[in-house]
């Protein structure tokens, strides 16, 4: 581990040394203390040379540089127009100076002809206009305008709401079954004990929950036939208990019962089926009088 350390001191040392010298070095050529050795700029210039004819040397011809201007973007797309484009101008002959210098021989040049040979190359070069393109002018578009006609005012409709309890739909029997009944459990009542016993019974009340007695019990059924109990006759039930023993021990079997009153039926006709349990050897069904018969 020591080794290692001492090699990258030597390597940092190392680099350390080179960036002083590339300072220096550097500092040195800026300062114009030493030539740079390479990627130095040539100092020198060609010299022009001697036309052997005229004896005298051609002036460098001056070109005009064109600094680029910066052509605004159009704002709407210009409609083409019948403007007919600008002529094009023709080009003209460059003048030729054709003086003869003063006051010396062909092999000697002048002031004159140097500027003489000047003007000729300016002359022949061409000249450049330049055109900024019509700018069109956005068109306005005409905002619809919407008128708003009134109409007839709203007119509201009443509709006179019935006073009282809203009228009920009437049974066609005067007593109804009780909500929640038939309902099938064991059987509670004195002698109905146990598996040894399957029956129906219930109770018959008015609309104040008070007792309606002597109204007929019709229990029907493929075992018994049809067996009748009156209302009231078994209190263990209530004031106006009936009940109607079908079997003595549980079994499976379907039943009807409706009330009977005046020799036709004051109540609709209920369906109970016994599944055959001691747990449901019960079959409670209450009637509610709703209206006089």
């Amino acid at each position: 581990m020591r080794g290692a350390n001492i090699l990258f001191n030597l390597i940092t040392l190392i680099f350390v040394i080179l960036t002083l010298v590339v300072l220096v070095y550097a500092l040195a050529i800026a300062g114009d203390m030493i030539e740079p050795p390479f990627l130095a700029p040539p100092t020198e210039f060609p010299t022009p040379t001697l036309v052997d004819e005229l004896g005298e040397e051609l002036p460098t011809p001056f070109l005009p540089t064109f600094t680029p201007s910066h052509t605004p973007e159009p704002t709407a797309t210009p409609e083409p127009s019948a403007t007919p484009p600008p002529p094009t101008p023709e080009p003209t002959e460059p003048p030729t100076d054709e003086a003869a210098p003063e006051g010396g021989g062909a092999g000697q040049p002048g002031e004159s002809g140097q500027d003489g040979v000047g003007s000729a190359a300016l002359a022949a070069l061409p000249s450049f206009t330049a055109t900024t393109p019509p700018t069109a002018a956005p068109r306005r578009t005409a905002t619809p305008t919407i008128t708003l006609t009134p109409g007839p005012p709203p007119t509201s409709t009443v509709t006179p709401t019935p006073q009282g309890p809203p009228p009920s739909t009437l049974s066609p029997f005067p007593f109804i079954v009780q909500p929640g009944t038939p309902l099938l459990r064991d059987s509670f009542a004195d002698g109905t004990t146990g598996c040894a016993w399957q029956g129906l019974a219930g109770t018959v009340v008015d609309q104040r929950g008070e007792a309606v007695v002597g109204v007929e019990v019709r229990v029907s059924g493929d075992a018994i036939g049809e067996q009748i109990a009156l209302s009231g006759t078994d209190t263990d039930y209530g004031p106006s208990g009936w009940e109607v023993r079908v079997s003595g021990a549980p079994g499976a079997g379907r039943y009807t019962v409706s009330l009977w009153s005046g020799g036709r039926a004051v109540s609709p006709v209920v369906e109970v089926q016994f599944p055959g349990t001691c747990a449901q050897n019960l079959a409670l069904i209450n009637f509610v009088q709703t209206r006089t018969f």
